[in-house]
């Protein structure tokens, strides 16, 4: 039976399509400057072409040059409040539809929760975590370790450690930081988590045996919280839906859905709240993932099963 879940309230389908008004920002406990910059910059765009403006015209509205108008509307500009403001009067918003983007671009001036660890953050990763920030919901799909957002301490130093891409010296902090992103789970209105992880993860002696065996024993913890859902992905099934490499799914209360990428159809990493049809086509998969492996109830146990062999 499926658990309830406190991120379903007036959650939309991640199908859903995009209204022809202006989307209002939703305001979350851990909105991101450079995710508010992104996405107000997208609603700038869709206004100006609702309105049928161009770049030049807004330009000569604001007094300022047409590349400032297409670094605001890419996200890449620190946005000044007031010149959001003028904009979207010039392209005719309504004023109930102007005031929250306003009052956002107030806010993306603010420093970032992920703050102290920027030197360590990329500028793809910076967005991604102040998209995480804001997100209802997410799927994420796993083939190598336990999700970010499930994993202790030990296990999280572990594989910093083990890491090429990540330097000695910050390795502690790049581990402070995945604990860090936790803290979505047990935020007042928490985030709702569904992953699906291949059987393998389970048995990898990432840490050694008794990080493993901690790190099982805390995955079937966070299982049982009424907003995380773990399935397993047997290996007996062979081919299957997500055999082209992990990816997380976002969800939000006002925007369309993103997909983060490590792998195919891009070379490295990519994060895109901008590409409805890339984001339905990882719904989908996600959706087959989720019909593929083993159901909550078979997944706990054969974790509980693992668990076992290892004590």
């Amino acid at each position: 039976m499926r658990k309830p879940r406190s991120g379903d309230r007036g959650v939309r389908s991640p199908l859903r399509e995009t209204g022809a008004r202006l989307e209002e920002v939703r305001v979350a406990a851990r909105t991101d400057p450079a995710s508010l910059r992104r996405r107000i910059g997208a609603q700038l765009r869709h206004a100006r072409t609702e309105a049928g403006r161009t770049t030049n015209e807004a330009a000569e509205e604001l007094g300022c040059s047409r590349g400032k108008i297409s670094q605001m509307e890419a996200g890449m500009y620190r946005l000044q409040h007031r010149d959001v403001r003028d904009l979207l009067k010039f392209y005719g918003v309504a004023q109930a539809e102007l005031n929250p983007l306003v009052e956002q671009a107030k806010r993306s001036a603010e420093p970032s929760w992920w703050a102290p660890y920027a030197d360590v953050v990329e500028d793809w990763f910076a967005f991604f975590l102040g998209s995480e920030g804001e997100a209802l919901r997410e799927f994420n799909y796993e083939q190598l370790v336990v999700p970010g957002l499930l994993q202790t301490q030990d296990y999280a130093a572990a594989l910093t450690s083990a890491s090429r891409s990540v330097a000695a010296h910050d390795r502690e902090k790049v581990a402070a930081l995945r604990l860090e992103r936790q803290q979505r789970l047990t935020d007042s209105d928490p985030l709702a988590l569904h992953v699906v992880i291949e059987e393998s993860v389970l048995r990898r002696p990432i840490g050694g045996r008794d990080v493993l065996l901690a790190q099982l024993r805390h995955l079937a913890t966070m299982a049982a919280l009424p907003h995380v859902d773990v399935q397993v992905m047997p290996t007996g099934v062979g081919a299957h839906s997500g055999m082209d490499g992990k990816f997380v799914l976002l969800e939000f209360e006002d925007f369309s859905p993103g997909v983060f990428l490590e792998s195919h159809p891009v070379l490295g990493a990519r994060y895109d709240v901008e590409d409805p049809k890339l984001a339905e086509t990882y719904a989908s998969i996600a959706k087959a993932l989720r019909d593929e492996a083993l159901d909550q109830r078979q997944s706990t146990e054969l974790i509980e099963s693992v668990i076992v062999d290892l004590v």
